[in-house]
């Protein structure tokens, strides 16, 4: 194994040119060289998880796989890998699985580093096979250049977030004894079944509450009792009919607001499937299709409870 400091230095240099270049291609800037225990390097690889599609697509593993096939061997013993920043769970398992002897990383990943940040699965006693490690080499460099990377990516969608043209609308949550109500549809085009709380445009002269009142009677025949203090705002995209829908919607919460009657039949939208009612325990599963309305969802029933409705 390579235990020389000017060695380590001039491998992760390269390793951070590989990662330079999975950065200008859209990957997240990441980059391997696995070295023989003679300090002749055996394969090197970047990341190409967006290019291959493929969450194997890590740098660390592909320099793992490439080696092996080289030395047509699994063993990589007394080799020495150099990656920019610290293995994640699944690379290394990789390298513990494939006995490399020494492993230099430059950054440190907080959020996923399984050598030392969250997991030390590389020193771990229980394991049949332990790995030197060293860490900090070029820490500043690639620190940055993941940095910049993920601040470039943070520009671009509150980009595209500020160019993107809303649909306005409001929704209503309608809590009657621990049941919600709403309709079940289809997309047209995909044919994906959705169950949908009352709600749509605002329209011209209307103001949001107005708005989810009339929804719900449009769509479920019945007639609701909106809490305007109950308001919750979500700005989220949702493909329908083919087409991304950029939504900004206020949702209320809502009950009766005339006597009880079973649901009716509801001439509507084509893509309407019939009205329904369904228990509370079950808005997880069944608004599960999208985080921002399941979000508003569990939010506002909350409330209901509170209120006992």
């Amino acid at each position: 194994m390579i235990k020389n400091a000017e060695q380590d230095i001039k491998w992760m240099r390269k390793a951070l040119e590989l990662a330079h270049k999975a950065g200008k291609n859209g990957e997240v800037p990441i980059g391997a060289v696995l070295v023989s225990p003679t300090g002749e390097l055996l394969s090197k690889a970047a990341n190409v998880r967006e290019t291959l599609h493929t969450p194997l697509g890590h740098a660390e593993l592909l320099c793992l796989h490439r080696a092996a096939k080289k030395l047509q061997s699994w063993r990589l013993e007394d080799c020495t890998l150099y990656v920019t920043l610290e293995p994640c769970v699944m690379c290394a398992g990789a390298i513990q699985q494939a006995r490399v002897g020494r492993v230099v990383y430059a950054a440190k990943d907080a959020k996923g580093g399984a050598v030392e940040s969250l997991y030390e699965v590389l020193s771990d006693a229980r394991l049949n096979h332990q790995v030197q490690v060293t860490a900090g080499v070029l820490e500043k460099e690639c620190s940055e250049l993941i940095s910049a990377f993920f601040q470039i990516r943070r520009d671009e969608q509150k980009q595209l977030k500020s160019e993107k043209v809303y649909r306005h609308r409001a929704s209503a949550i309608v809590v009657y004894k621990n049941k919600i109500l709403g309709f079940h549809a289809e997309d047209p085009v995909s044919k994906k079944k959705y169950f949908f709380l009352p709600g749509g445009m605002i329209d011209p002269g209307e103001n949001a509450a107005t708005t989810a009142m009339r929804e719900a009677k449009e769509e479920t025949d019945y007639q609701i009792k909106v809490f305007p203090e109950t308001e919750f705002r979500r700005k989220y995209d949702f493909t329908w009919n083919g087409k991304n829908q950029p939504c900004d919607t206020v949702f209320y919460l809502a009950t009766l607001n005339e006597p009880w009657h079973e649901v009716r039949a509801v001439q509507d939208a084509d893509y309407h499937r019939g009205v329904a009612w369904i228990d509370l325990k079950d808005v997880d599963r069944v608004f599960a299709y999208d985080k921002d309305i399941l979000w508003a969802v569990q939010k506002l029933t909350k409330t209901a409870r509170k209120m006992k409705l």
